[in-house]
């Protein structure tokens, strides 16, 4: 199987390449990591190509993007794209410098001059030797680790962000590097022609469609292509439904909503299955949001009205469905368990937040019930519901 038909096996059928491409390029939580990634495919075709060096990868979370030897001196490398709203068209480029896994915290996010830091603990290692950061359209700064200023509020830290004049000596300067004859030469690839399948992001990363798709399937690339671009096909997915139906929907107008969707006033919240809480028969979502812990993390019923599960067409085919297309399940939030915790948590509505549903085919029509394995006593208040049933209040 080529990686053409290796991604279009994860792709349901009601969900086209334009869907994709207008998810990649409106998504920050997809387009930020996405850039980053080409930028780093691009940097590996400049070693590559004109040094004639393969850069090998660093490991998992690690600090480090890229290293290579030098006579027999390992050279690593952390590369970075630009903070968009923080630069300044031929003024200034600014890039962040802290770490987006471990701690959130300052000055512990934040890299350390001197490893081990004398001045508090970290994760992870020491800083690269080098960083490699894109300019915004002329190529890439070399900047030497011992030249990054240090920060002003976090002393003994390297700045963040990272601010580097428009025409910094350091653009473009490869003797850092020991590429003595190569300085002042912008090696990064011009624009790559108009691109049939990913039409707008290509243009935005300068990768050809066949990149992009060998891109999202190597194996580190797991999470930004099973979580963040398949996850985030979910709501595209609904949208083309509720169209198709003459349902009419609109995005959310307040910062950072509980909610993914309103159809007539009624907010709707959008959930994936959660691979965990799945087995035979029983499919499962983990209803709560990303940060925070114990009631702060869980949703209350008041914070959306229903609840849509996205049915991924892989977790169906061993039931019969064959048409390869994402199905629905809609669930009033007043319908779903109260948490067990409430009394605890001096809240009273606040939902359980692993709902498990049992799967029962009648007469070749998917129904799901409650489910019954739960460990603890939960209240559903529904006795079945129809796979791709449109709530009343709907329509």
């Amino acid at each position: 199987m080529n990686d053409l038909d290796t991604f279009l096996s994860y792709i349901p059928k009601n969900i086209s390449f334009e869907d994709i491409d207008n998810l990649l390029v409106s998504d920050q939580n997809i387009l930020r990591p996405l850039r980053g990634l080409a930028f780093e495919y691009l940097v590996d075709e400049i070693f590559l190509k004109h040094f004639k060096v393969k850069l090998s990868p660093g490991s998992g979370d690690s600090d480090i993007d890229r290293f290579f030897y030098s006579k027999n001196k390992k050279i690593s490398i952390q590369i970075k794209t630009p903070v968009i709203k923080l630069t300044k068209e031929n003024k200034s480029v600014s890039f962040a410098l802290h770490k987006t896994h471990g701690l959130e915290k300052k000055p512990q996010n934040l890299y350390p001059i001197e490893y081990p830091c004398p001045i508090c603990e970290h994760d992870g290692e020491s800083f690269s030797d080098f960083l490699i950061a894109k300019h915004p359209t002329n190529g890439v700064y070399v900047v030497p680790k011992n030249t990054i200023s240090e920060n002003k509020k976090y002393p003994g830290h390297f700045a963040d962000p990272l601010i580097l004049d428009w025409n910094d000596k350091k653009l473009n300067k490869w003797s850092e590097l020991g590429f003595n004859n190569f300085d002042n030469q912008n090696f990064l690839r011009s624009d790559v022609k108009k691109q049939k399948k990913f039409k707008k992001v290509s243009k935005i990363i300068n990768l050809t469609d066949d990149e992009i798709i060998s891109l999202f399937l190597k194996p580190e690339n797991f999470r930004l292509f099973r979580m963040n671009l398949l996850g985030n096909l979910r709501e595209p997915a609904l949208k083309k439904f509720l169209f198709t139906k003459k349902i009419e929907f609109k995005e959310p107008n307040i910062s950072y909503p509980p909610y993914d969707l309103v159809v007539k006033n009624i907010k709707i919240q959008i959930k994936g299955i959660s691979q965990h809480l799945c087995k035979d028969n029983i499919i499962g979502t983990e209803v709560m949001g990303t940060h925070g812990k114990n009631a702060i993390r869980r949703y209350s019923k008041n914070d959306f009205d229903y609840l849509c599960l996205v049915l991924d067409p892989r977790y169906l085919k061993k039931f019969g469905e064959t048409d390869d297309q994402y199905k629905f399940i809609f669930i009033k939030s007043n319908d779903l368990p109260d948490h067990p915790r409430n009394k605890e948590w001096g809240t009273k509505n606040k939902i359980y937040e692993n709902i498990k549903l049992e799967l029962v085919k009648k007469d070749k029509t998917l129904f799901f019930i409650p489910a019954s394995n739960y460990r603890i006593k939960l209240n559903f208040k529904f006795k079945e519901i129809e796979i791709n049933k449109i709530p009343k209040e709907f329509i």
